[in-house]
């Protein structure tokens, strides 16, 4: 392996810095990847409920950033690395689990930079939190992992299949109907699901015809 200075600025420099400590510990890959929330889940839809706000920038006016904080992300982060510490005691090894990397002026985009550059260059395997259909992070993560063929599974160590994540999805759908952004948002995800499933089985058939 090969180091060098990392040049330009920005959220560029610090994603480059970022690969060069993974690059130290995890050959390209050769890793494994915890998807989970870290900024939406569960308990971010429940606070926008009980607020009775439609997204991130209505709750952050009702309750304020360090309150978003303290109620979301750091218990998301809590519960990822307890989640991340049981994997790695049943044997997963090179486990990459992003939730504790947090960079005040990031915003949601320059995150999923990251985890899906990570994912691309470093991940063999991704393993899906109970609660992923819930966070939009995840949910792109499992496209994303389903488009280039990388082995989805649960915490138990079994596969994830295309329909049951569609199946997962179709249920956040219709527990968050009072979240119209949300439920386009994973509409559009069931479509990709359903597409890169029909294509699977029509190659499948393709092959037992050869």
């Amino acid at each position: 392996m090969e180091l060098s200075k990392v040049e330009g600025a920005g959220v560029e420099r610090e994603i480059s810095i970022i690969f060069q400590v993974f690059d130290c510990v995890i050959p390209d890959g050769e890793g494994t990847y915890l998807a989970a929330p870290i900024s939406t889940g569960p308990r971010y839809f429940s606070l926008l409920e009980q607020h009775r706000v439609a997204d991130f920038n209505g709750l952050i006016d009702a309750i304020g950033e360090a309150e978003y904080l303290r109620l979301v992300r750091w218990p998301n982060v809590r519960d990822g690395e307890e989640t991340a510490s049981r994997l790695r005691s049943a044997g997963v090894r090179n486990l990459i689990n992003t939730g504790p990397i947090f960079i005040d002026r990031w915003d949601g985009k320059d995150y999923m930079t990251l985890c899906l550059a990570l994912i691309a260059r470093k991940v063999s395997r991704v393993y899906f939190h109970p609660d992923w259909a819930f966070s939009s992070g995840a949910v792109e993560e499992f496209v994303f992992c389903a488009q280039r063929n990388i082995e989805l599974r649960t915490l138990d160590d079994r596969e994830l299949t295309l329909i049951e994540g569609r199946d997962a999805l179709e249920r956040v759908q219709q527990a968050l109907q009072s979240f119209p952004e949300a439920t386009e948002i994973l509409r559009g995800q069931i479509a990709v699901i359903e597409s890169l499933s029909s294509h699977k089985k029509a190659q499948k058939a393709q092959n037992r015809l050869a």
